[in-house]
């Protein structure tokens, strides 16, 4: 569970972000690449800094930021797409 809100929190607060901003397209995925791998790290600053947990250092800390970055940029791409493809449905259906 701990997990699933890791990922899931940050993934739609860049969308939110995202959404605010509205930017082209390239320009969204570009920055969604970029926010994605700050999560990263604003993740780890929050458990380690904030919460004085997990702060070991380890060999496979570098593998967990690799995973948890592209973990974060697959759910908010497809959480950008949701969004994009249910906000035209939405103007063609009320237009």
């Amino acid at each position: 569970m701990e997990g699933i809100i890791n990922v899931l929190l940050p993934s739609i607060l860049i969308v939110l972000v995202i959404h605010l901003l509205k930017l082209v397209s390239l320009f969204r995925f570009v920055l969604i690449i970029c926010l994605a791998i700050a999560s990263t790290f604003f993740v780890d600053f929050f458990y380690c800094e904030i919460l004085k947990s997990n702060c070991a250092s380890d060999p496979l800390v570098g593998v967990g930021y690799i995973t948890h970055s592209v973990l974060v940029m697959a759910a908010s791409f497809v959480l950008e797409i949701i969004r994009t493809n249910l906000l035209d449905y939405l103007k063609s259906k009320y237009s």
